[in-house]
């Protein structure tokens, strides 16, 4: 466990690298702008008793990743400290911008810490079509005093209804070393689904055949693992080509970025890997688009950039999309499909992580301009 957190602090630390950026405080794309975690309590009387408890410290709360689900956004909220009460919020605004606050979703009883039956900590979030997928590391007080409270497991909800149609246990796929980081779905013509998850820790992916019911770990060769100090970050995409979908794979320190054809990964092995060239930087990968491109920025840089995979990998084919507002930096860009747009999430995680915060964390969502899409 301490290996764990020392992985996560490690990868954190190297986000933080931050350089001088140009202020764009006046975003008028903004649609939610939030300070911490502000929450649509149900009564005052639990109120009282969460916060008697210790379990409530808005400034503790930050959201890394976020996904809509109809006309709901909802946002993962990873309980990377112990007075965390939500770690699946769904954001409750009167007005536009105004006045934001969380409901749990789906509800209060999901969100009970140290119950294997509800979600531990959120750590990523994907939506399809009318169900939400829900990736729950089990891994409590991440930043501090980390526990394995619960197995890890994937979660899957139907937007519509709210209610919960599937849970999947991964004890059988994960190790001690294993790192859970990024989940991408790949739902075929025909309803059958399947799950690709990032294990930076044993360098390896999790593939899982929802209608199947059976999973297994695909090792990935060491040089994708090349030139890292460690096995910091393991990001993954999918990325939609007339020949067959590919994941496309590599790691922060890593020096290369590859890809797989999923169909090779649903078979159980991991030959046939691409290598797609060498990274002209060290980027971190915040969304794609449903097609061939992907969002991404250079890390200690706030702009997000837009790279069509159909092309070569070298900085003259990355398009600047936008720019971030000074002191925010990009975590997530998920799509809109109710306005056919895409939005980006932003905060000041390198204020969170060194606990300068002040009231809490400052969060953005907005609409994204300028892509390519």
């Amino acid at each position: 466990m301490r290996d764990n957190i020392l992985w996560l602090l490690a990868a954190l630390v190297a986000l933080l690298t931050v350089t001088t950026v140009t202020a764009f405080a006046n975003n008028s794309n903004a649609i939610y702008t939030w300070e911490g975690g502000r929450i649509e309590w149900p009564c005052p009387t639990t109120k009282r008793l969460v916060k008697a408890a210790a379990k409530y410290t808005p400034k503790d709360i930050i959201a890394m990743a976020c996904a809509r689900s109809g006309d709901k956004t909802l946002c993962a909220m990873p309980r990377y400290r112990n007075s965390i009460p939500i770690t699946l919020g769904q954001i409750y605004a009167t007005k536009r911008g105004c006045d934001v606050k969380f409901e749990p979703f789906p509800c209060w009883t999901e969100q009970e810490e140290n119950n294997c039956n509800s979600l531990q900590s959120v750590i990523d979030i994907y939506a399809t079509g009318d169900f939400v997928w829900v990736l729950d590391s089990g891994i409590l007080n991440a930043l501090r005093s980390p526990i394995q409270r619960c197995p890890a497991k994937i979660v899957v909800y139907e937007s519509k209804t709210n209610k919960k149609m599937k849970t999947i246990n991964l004890a059988r796929y994960v190790t001690e070393k294993s790192r859970l980081q990024y989940m991408q779905v790949e739902c075929l013509k025909g309803g059958q689904c399947f799950v690709y998850i990032s294990d930076a820790g044993n360098n390896a992916i999790i593939v899982y055949d929802v209608s199947g019911g059976r999973g297994y770990r695909v090792v990935l060769p060491k040089a994708v693992h090349h030139g890292c100090r460690f096995r910091d970050v393991l990001y993954i995409f999918l990325s939609y080509h007339k020949e067959g979908t590919k994941l496309y794979f590599t790691y922060l320190g890593g020096r290369r970025l590859f890809a797989i054809r999923t169909d090779h990964l649903r078979k159980g092995h991991g030959g046939n890997i691409e290598d797609i060239g060498e990274k002209p930087g060290s980027y971190i990968y915040i969304g794609s688009d449903g097609a061939t491109g992907v969002f991404f920025r250079e890390e200690g840089d706030s702009n997000v950039f837009f790279w069509d995979t159909k092309q070569c990998l070298k900085k003259s084919n990355f398009k600047l999309v936008f720019k971030s507002s000074e002191g925010l930096y990009a975590t997530d860009v998920f799509p809109d499909h109710e306005i056919n747009r895409f939005l980006i999430l932003e905060s000041d995680f390198p204020g969170y992580m060194e606990e300068k915060a002040g009231c809490g964390t400052l969060h953005q969502i907005s609409l994204l301009d300028g892509t390519a899409c």
